[in-house]
């Protein structure tokens, strides 16, 4: 076995132990097999923080076709919330409708409508009380001898709610691609240290002088199970693998997130 395959080995190993979170206690999601007709991508998010959010719309392409973003320019876009309040998205570039004067509130709910021709998408979301991110440190583990540093978010789940959350990691303000998210059902009221471990030889390790932000969001059990479906999607390495399971209805791919956001950085030393 390759040097960096018994590292990765290790590292996932100890990463489970140390964070508490074990991945065979989740349980599993069900998936569709990809259509093999193009569909309407849509990413949307509404958050509490000063970018309201925005909403992307796309389409599928063949599995020869380049990866290249090619925005869908003429939708029309609406979000709306539980308290009386609209706005109709505006195109701020092709296929990025962003938001601009309804405010992210946590504890309410969010409506999505996408009307694409005679085609229309909608999704419903609720934006959950924030957990508090008390703090964002960096580990080091040593493996074969050779330094590696994992960066954990800390924080102290609240008991008897159920909690669902989503982790961006950025290194040197680039967003690393892996898919991190946890839920309470097995850390409920008590203090969580999950670990943000980095593997991929695309995207490099974590080194000393490194500039780490992460994003801590707090999510409902729809936006969770989505990306929790990407994951287990992500992994394995198909001929056809499956679409992560999507709150939109109406036939469209991707997932409507009101969630609120937490950021905390620091630097490797």
């Amino acid at each position: 076995m390759k040097l960096y395959q018994m590292r990765y080995l290790l590292l996932l190993l100890a990463a489970a132990v140390l964070t508490q979170l074990l991945s065979a206690c989740e349980r599993v999601i069900d998936v569709d097999l990809n259509a093999a007709s193009a569909r309407y991508v849509i990413e949307g998010n509404i958050t509490n923080g000063d970018n309201p959010g925005q909403v992307k719309i796309s389409r599928t392409k063949n599995f020869d076709e380049n990866n290249v973003f090619e925005g869908v320019s003429n939708a029309v876009v609406t979000v709306s919330d539980n308290a009386g309040n609209t706005e109709t998205l505006t195109q701020q570039s092709p296929g990025v409708y962003a938001i601009s004067s309804l405010a992210g509130v946590p504890g309410r709910s969010y409506h999505l409508v996408v009307t694409i021709g005679d085609e229309t998408f909608s999704a419903v979301s609720t934006m959950p009380e924030p957990v508090p991110f008390d703090s964002l440190y960096v580990e080091e583990l040593t493996t074969f001898g050779e330094p590696m540093w994992i960066p954990y978010a800390q924080y102290n789940d609240p008991a008897g709610v159920p909690n669902f959350y989503r982790y961006e990691l950025y290194i040197n303000n680039q967003k690393v691609k892996s898919v991190y998210i946890s839920s309470d059902q097995y850390t409920d009221g008590r203090l969580v240290r999950r670990s943000l471990p980095r593997f991929g030889d695309d995207e490099g390790d974590i080194k000393v002088g490194d500039h780490i932000l992460v994003e801590m969001q707090s999510i409902d059990s729809a936006v969770y199970n989505y990306f929790y479906s990407l994951e287990q999607t992500i992994g394995q390495n198909a001929a056809a693998p499956g679409n992560p399971v999507s709150n939109i209805t109406g036939g469209a791919l991707g997932y409507f997130s009101a969630h609120t956001v937490q950021r905390k950085s620091t630097v490797v030393e």
